[in-house]
């Protein structure tokens, strides 16, 4: 049904049809290159570019004239929503985003390292354990024997994962080891899809185990510039991603100071760091995103009510009132980009073709 899903998000984005504005009411000549994703992620982007009066022009890199369409835009920095719709489409995405950033000169919201990990579980865990950011323990096996032996005597219940898929679609609570060891057949077999995706897109060949922790808190912790946002994830049954809930307890010192420390560490600054919080106050990342979701969660903290963010001063955290997260958080990255003067590093390709 993927054709028939793509044409439902079309029909949901009430700004699919905006592709282009020269609009300069911002006070900035800058152009953006807005990537559209296949599932109209891109719309917060548009509508950020069109809230703070910003010129820009929607890029196709799903074509085969990517490449071109890039080159004649006219447009400075690129915005990205990498897509999450199906796994070679997010190969794809982050392949060609890392040639126009890093061969081109592009510069890209979030980067080409942000995105690297972006569904993709796998990535992440090694990210994590070279890094050595505390995190669940977790397990890659790409050989059938090795996850076999693993699985007669591991600890249960344990955590599977697909590398691919968001909102829990892709996680799988294993308590007993017949069924791990149908997994790992599945796995090393025919293959393994996450659910609410096209039953081709299989994982297949390797497979992700985690332990399981089952009295943790989850954070969703944000760093998007130098704003910094946190809110408590909600749990339905085993899951607390894709739950739809959410609790507003503020976030404290110590789980900022984990954010700034994750994201200082990978030079992040368009990242979710979703945290586990054991009953002993242990911190542990669970993923890491550059972009995602709130269809429920719009704000992404709140104080006493109040809709903001955190940042540092003086070596303390200040929470500011404010619309910080708008268009799940779009406006703050565009922010970022013209803070930082990215509009002013002309790309490569641009600079040699004038």
């Amino acid at each position: 049904m993927r054709e028939l899903k793509l044409r439902y998000f079309e029909s949901r984005n009430p700004l699919a049809h905006v592709v282009e504005s020269d609009g300069t009411t911002g006070g900035s000549a800058c152009r953006f290159g807005i990537v559209r994703n296949a599932a109209q992620h891109h719309m917060h982007f548009v509508s950020a570019c069109l809230e703070m009066g910003l010129p820009f022009r929607v890029i196709d890199l799903y074509r085969s004239d990517w490449l071109e369409a890039v080159l004649s835009s006219g447009c400075d920095v690129l915005l990205v929503w990498a897509d999450g719709f199906l796994r070679s489409w997010n190969t794809l995405i982050k392949d060609r985003i890392a040639i126009l950033e890093r061969e081109l000169g592009f510069p890209c919201v979030p980067s080409s390292s942000e995105l690297w990990m972006y569904e993709d579980k796998c990535r992440t865990a090694y990210w994590l354990a070279a890094k050595g950011i505390p995190h669940p323990a977790t397990w890659v096996f790409c050989n059938r024997g090795e996850a076999e032996e693993f699985a007669a005597g591991c600890t249960l219940p344990i955590v599977f994962k697909t590398t691919f898929g968001a909102a829990a679609s892709g996680v799988r609570i294993v308590r007993s080891r017949r069924a791990l060891r149908a997994l790992i057949r599945s796995a090393f077999g025919r293959g393994i899809a996450p659910g609410g995706t096209e039953w081709r897109d299989r994982q297949w060949g390797s497979m992700l185990l985690q332990e399981y922790l089952p009295d943790v808190r989850e954070w969703r912790m944000v760093r998007v510039g130098d704003s910094f946002f946190g809110h408590l994830k909600g749990r339905i049954g085993d899951f607390h991603s894709g739950s739809g809930a959410v609790g507003w307890d503020a976030p404290k010192p110590h789980h900022l100071d984990f954010l700034l420390d994750v994201t200082e560490r990978g030079g992040f600054r368009s990242m979710d760091v979703d945290v586990f919080e054991t009953p002993g106050g242990l911190l542990l990342v669970n993923e890491l995103q550059a972009v995602f979701g709130a269809s429920i969660s719009i704000d992404q903290s709140r104080v006493g009510g109040q809709a903001g963010r955190f940042f540092r001063s003086a070596g303390e955290w200040v929470f500011e009132p404010g619309d910080f997260a708008r268009n799940v958080c779009a406006n703050e990255r565009v922010r970022d980009a013209l803070a930082r003067g990215l509009c002013r590093r002309k790309p490569d390709a641009v600079r040699s073709a004038s």
